[in-house]
């Protein structure tokens, strides 16, 4: 009997897939159980307060070519944590890029006017060595190159598995507002 009982709370608890996602959530809010924290602050975000569409406290629009912003939140939502170092190595592009440490790697992140100057800028480089044509390469080992819209990536490590997961962070798509 207790057994039973039991199996029928922890039943009750799951939800089921009879209930609608606005009754989880209020009742997941009237309990008090849900706060999170957003990853650039240290102030909890009140449930169901996402960013819309368009700039928002620090500027940042969620739409359209990438900026600095947009390239953190997706790396941040692919899971790693993007640390600014400083200045990318200049001389390979005429735009100034930024440098993050994700772990072990260095992604320097080159953002320009428009996805036309991005690709009139790549092609002046050699893209196996990330570099002006002729110049030695800046880069410490073998560099990936990583392009979508108007920004290029150069991702520094070896290893394998986190070059793929940087590569469909930046690829999958440009940023979009929330759903």
């Amino acid at each position: 009997m207790i057994v039973t009982l039991a199996a029928w709370a922890a039943l009750g608890a799951c939800g089921g897939e009879s209930g609608s996602a606005a009754d989880s959530a209020s009742s997941a809010t009237a309990a008090g159980a849900v706060t999170a924290k957003r990853a650039d602050s240290a102030a909890p975000v009140a449930p169901g307060t996402a960013a819309l569409p368009g700039p928002n406290a620090s500027g940042c629009v969620s739409e359209g070519d990438w900026q600095a912003c947009s390239v953190e939140k997706r790396l941040t939502d692919a899971g790693f944590v993007p640390i600014r170092k400083g200045a990318s190595p200049a001389g390979v592009f005429d735009v100034a890029g930024t440098t993050y440490a994700l772990g072990p790697a260095e992604l320097s992140v080159y953002l320009f006017p428009s996805a036309k100057a991005r690709a009139a800028a790549v092609s002046g480089i050699d893209t196996v060595a990330v570099a002006r044509r002729g110049s030695a390469s800046p880069w410490s080992m073998a560099p990936t190159l990583i392009t979508s819209n108007n920004l290029v990536g150069i991702l520094v490590s070896d290893n394998g598995r986190l070059i793929e997961r940087v590569q469909n962070a930046i690829t999958a798509g440009l940023p979009s507002a929330p759903r």
